[in-house]
């Protein structure tokens, strides 16, 4: 018996036959083309296709992890198993050369006011996308691990607030600390 009812995950082939059934009764089916086995109505929701896209929706909202989870009606460990691989699939973008670049850093606090963190991070100008960032101590060897990229990239200019350990990291000849014309506020969007 041919079915005809969605596409193939994996060569996106439009041909299935039956495949017999799952433990809990569900119809499986094979595409004709990769020898793939699909079922079309899963029971749990973590199998849906669409699921990593909610999450990634969620999350950018600013929802928690239980949240997210009751929201999606899977487990709280699949979400974070789910969060952590889509994690680890984003690649880091492509740093220009020959941009201009303003490095900036944030405080925040891990569980308790005593583990201050520094959240580094570049924003690209001409673009207004943030480029790169690291999360550490206020050190030279946390400033070190963004400016190091931006050397590397042929930076033209590096704008910085005073902070004194820039100076030694970034040439003279690229580091500014002047503010830049027309800066907007980074909390409205570009």
């Amino acid at each position: 018996m041919q079915v005809k009812v969605y596409s193939c995950i994996k060569c996106v082939g439009d041909d299935f036959i039956k495949y017999g059934k799952t433990n809990y009764g569900k119809q499986r089916y094979q595409c004709k083309f990769c020898k793939a086995i699909n079922v079309l109505q899963y029971s749990y929701n973590a199998y849906k296709n669409d699921i990593n896209t909610k999450v990634i929706q969620l999350t950018k909202e600013g929802m928690g992890i239980r949240s997210i989870a009751r929201i999606l009606k899977i487990s709280t460990t699949t979400l974070l198993k789910r969060i952590v691989a889509i994690a680890n699939s984003i690649s880091q973008p492509l740093i220009p050369y020959y941009q201009t670049y303003e490095l900036d850093e944030m405080r925040f606090f891990i569980r308790k006011k005593s583990n201050v963190m520094w959240l580094v991070y570049a924003i690209n100008i001409s673009i207004q996308e943030i480029i790169e960032f690291y999360i550490g101590k206020r050190n030279n060897k946390t400033l070190n691990s963004v400016v190091k990229t931006f050397i590397t990239s042929k930076a033209e200019k590096i704008y910085t607030d005073k902070l004194r350990n820039y100076q030694y990291l970034i040439p003279k000849e690229i580091h500014s600390t002047k503010k830049i014309r027309n800066q907007r506020n980074r909390k409205e969007k570009p």
